[in-house]
């Protein structure tokens, strides 16, 4: 855009065949002189000069004052070797770097002035001749002007830095790189002719890009060991990625080759040459020209960074993870870890856990009043919430989300909301605006663990003026959760921003950063090298053991979020038996069975985590007498063995060690000496092929489903699937006492905390005598940080939350 102040300046195109004022494209080559002191080595890129002016006899009068300029035509070639500093626009205008700093002179001094579009060559003779009262075309100070030609002073000083990776301290100059560095340039630049010419860099080393931004990613993607750029452009970038790379020397380093541009007049022009000295002196101090320059000549492209080489910033927290599948930061996705880890920590609901596992209000103001029958919530926004495209959170918000998830098929909308015509999606009137900052939803049938799903992502509120009514899972507009989704790079990098919005407890970090991995070892690579703070989702177990123990290194144990369960098919002999399913719980040692997994498994007495609300450890230690008594009441013992089958998968679906966990398993129920186990291993859908019509008596299986977290915090996720789809786990399961216990938890305010949890133990003591699933070990979420992180909090449903976060 062509900058223009309080005058005007008018541009004349003269276009004069076969001799004169040719408008045409000058070569691309720039050319380039020292510093004013000689110090720098002066090195000439272009193919010619101008030609120097020939002498004339005609007598130019020249103004005596500056009340005496009043106009000036200004030659100039647009466009100029570097299109940056003049081209002509689809209106015939001029713009670039030159006009729009002669637009900042015209304005300072008064001055009218008409552009006149002329050739390079012979415009120098043609300011001598006094045909122009000056030039401004990316011109060149040299050493000596040429006859009839005086220069002002410098308006721009450029030189050439070599630029190196951040962790390269040790290199200088040039004179530090290895005799086979290569260093990159930009092809036929100043840069080019400073490597070539002035370091005599050899022609096998230098390697050439067509950008000077190009040359700096391939010094940061390590083609190159450095990169000699014009200062500028270094400053800049060394600037915005001062993680990955630095000038060397530092800013104080002489410049290895530079170049000044000035303004021609006429020789004994002096009036003109002072009024243009004292407008270039302004320009420069009043930060002009490096408005001109960033605006122009600086290039904005960004670059592939990669991550830190010199470890991370004590303002920013960053957070490693390995993604192996597409993230979708729509809402009403499905679960996925990575997807639900970012989600929870850019978005929210009505209602939420803490990272203590807490339900507390968020978007609302309070939990909600709930009808007598279960059915109906009512919720009151909190007032003046903002989202991150700026609009504010009203009713209409809640009600275009909710119902978003669920025309987009999310199960979790659409098991719960009503649907009057049973088509299988939430009715439109299933979520009602009782005004702008109330909402009610109404459910199908009393659920009392509602509160808990109402906190999952697909109930998340976000603007629908940022988010379409079809699914987006490429989406950045983000929510009103603990952070805001500042910058999403290249797809292995996402930077967070605290969100000021917020209601839950405030992030004690600033900023977050994200590092995306296709790998555990390019993790592992990172965390030993300082270039994050903690490796997270997707650490393998074999690095998880090999850097837990060593020093410089920090564990941190979540909750689990999976659990390993024996199915007994109840319909079944010996499973129909109730004394048979006791014993086998009996019989098992849980402690060993989780020692089989170094280091990620617990044992569970439950078929509930530890560590969500409602746990009872109701389920028995181990105890051979007892299970050998329930064995003989039952008919059976050491004469009249019990033989069973017991299938499990072999193709490392849950884990490498399962082999190993079933045969372990097989000896504990066998040390009863009546329990004969033989063992079937299969791949996952061969295994499960079998199992799901109920084709096997005994079969080891994980929940949730691989890859998957838990879908809600509440112990209905871990225990209701294997009371209500007993057909379809083919454990045949029916126990009325059970029943009855849930109806009566079910018929409880949602609200009414200590009540359920009494439910859910009376429920928990009640599986641990019918053994719907006999639980066996839970796996713990686990991140391994630097040491000097000194806080992590990971939730109930296995996710980081970064507001924790501390080090």
């Amino acid at each position: 855009m062509t900058f223009e102040k309080n005058s005007i300046y008018r541009t004349l195109l003269l276009i004069l065949v076969g001799a004169g004022l040719i408008f045409m494209a000058a070569c691309n080559e720039e050319p380039e002189s020292t510093e004013e002191s000689g110090s720098t080595p002066v090195i000439d890129t272009t193919e010619s000069e101008p030609v120097e002016p020939e002498p004339t006899e005609t007598q130019v009068i020249y103004p005596q004052s500056e009340e005496d300029i009043t106009f000036l035509t200004i030659a100039i070639d647009a466009p100029s070797r570097n299109r940056d500093f003049a081209a002509i626009d689809d209106f015939g205008r001029v713009q670039g770097f030159d006009p729009d700093l002669m637009a900042d002179i015209a304005a300072q001094t008064g001055i009218e002035i008409e552009f006149v579009v002329t050739n390079y060559e012979g415009m120098l003779d043609s300011v001598a001749q006094g045909e122009f009262d000056a030039a401004i075309s990316e011109l060149i100070i040299p050493e000596a002007s040429p006859p009839g030609i005086a220069f002002t002073d410098p308006y721009l000083s450029v030189g050439q830095v070599l630029v190196v990776r951040a962790n390269d301290a040790a290199v200088s100059s040039p004179a530090d790189l290895g005799t086979g560095s290569k260093i990159g340039v930009e092809r036929a630049s100043a840069g080019e002719k400073t490597a070539r010419d002035v370091i005599q860099i050899n022609e096998d080393r230098l390697v050439r890009y067509s950008s000077s931004v190009d040359a700096l990613q391939g010094l940061i993607d390590r083609e190159v060991d450095g990169a000699i750029i014009d200062n500028d452009d270094a400053g800049q970038y060394v600037n915005n990625y001062y993680q990955q790379l630095r000038i060397a020397g530092e800013s104080g380093a002489p410049w290895l080759a530079s170049r000044q541009y000035g303004i021609a007049v006429a020789n004994g022009n002096e009036v003109l040459l002072d009024t243009l000295n004292s407008a270039i002196s302004q320009a420069r101090s009043d930060g002009t020209v490096d408005r001109l320059s960033r605006a122009w000549l600086t290039p904005q492209d960004r670059l592939v960074a990669g991550e830190s080489l010199i470890g991370t910033l004590d303002r920013e927290f960053v957070v490693g993870m390995v993604v192996n599948e597409q993230i979708n930061m729509d809402p009403s996705g499905g679960p996925n870890a990575i997807s639900w880890e970012l989600k929870t920590n850019t978005m929210s609901g009505l209602v939420g856990f803490s990272a203590d596992n807490e339900l507390i209000p968020l978007l609302a103001e309070s939990l909600p009043t709930v009808s007598a029958d279960g059915t109906q919530y009512v919720f009151q926004l909190r007032p003046d919430l903002v989202f991150p495209d700026g609009s504010e959170l009203t009713a209409e918000d809640v009600r275009f989300s909710i119902l978003r998830s669920s025309s987009s098929g999310n199960f979790l909308v659409n098991t719960f909301l009503r649907d009057a015509n049973i088509d299988g999606f939430a009715d439109e009137d299933s979520v009602e605006i009782l005004d702008s900052l109330t909402i009610r939803i109404n459910l199908d049938e009393a659920a009392s663990h509602f509160l808990s799903v109402l906190a999952t992502p697909p109930f998340f509120i976000v603007s629908d003026e940022c988010y379409p009514l079809e699914p987006a899972p490429d989406s950045v507009c983000g929510g009103i959760g603990p952070y805001l989704i500042q910058d999403w790079e290249d797809g292995d990098q996402i930077r967070l921003k605290a969100n000021p919005q917020w209601p839950g407890m405030q992030p004690v970090f600033e900023n977050i950063q994200i590092r995306l991995y296709t790998s555990s070892e390019q993790m592992r690579s990172s965390l030993e090298g300082g270039a994050i703070d903690v490796a997270w989702l997707g650490l393998a177990e074999e690095d998880l053991i090999s850097l837990r123990e060593t020093e410089g290194y920090r564990t941190w144990e979540g909750p689990a979020a999976f659990k390993s369960y024996l199915v007994f098919e109840h319909s079944q002999p010996p499973w129909d038996n109730a004394l048979v399913r006791q014993a086998a719980g009996l019989a098992v040692d849980r402690n060993a069975l989780a020692n089989v997994f170094p280091g990620t498994r617990k044992p569970l007495f439950s078929p509930i985590p530890n560590t969500v609300p409602g746990y009872v450890a109701a389920e028995p230690d181990r105890d051979l007498t007892e299970a050998i008594r329930l064995l003989n009441a039952a008919g059976f013992n050491e004469e009249t063995p019990l033989p069973i089958t017991l299938d499990y998968t072999n193709d490392n679906r849950y884990s490498t060690y399962e082999e190993e966990y079933a045969t372990l398993l097989a000896a504990q129920l066998e040390e009863t000496g009546i329990f004969d186990v033989t063992l079937n291993g299969a791949p996952y859908d061969t295994f499960r092929a079998q199992s799901a019509t109920c084709g096997s008596g005994a079969f080891l299986l994980g929940w949730p489903p691989s890859g998957q977290p838990p879908n809600y915090i509440d112990p209905a996720h871990w225990m209701y699937y294997f009371v209500f789809n007993t057909s379809s786990v083919c454990s045949n399961y029916e126990n009325t006492a059970m029943s009855a216990a849930i109806s009566q938890l079910e018929n409880l305010d949602p609200t009414n905390m200590s009540g359920r949890e009494a439910r859910w133990s009376e429920i928990q003591e009640i599986w641990a005598e019918s053994y719907p699933t006999l639980d066996l070990t839970q796996e713990i979420r686990i991140a391994l940080s630097l040491d000097k992180v000194s806080e992590l909090k990971i939730d109930a449903l296995g996710i980081l939350r970064f507001e924790t976060l501390e080090k």
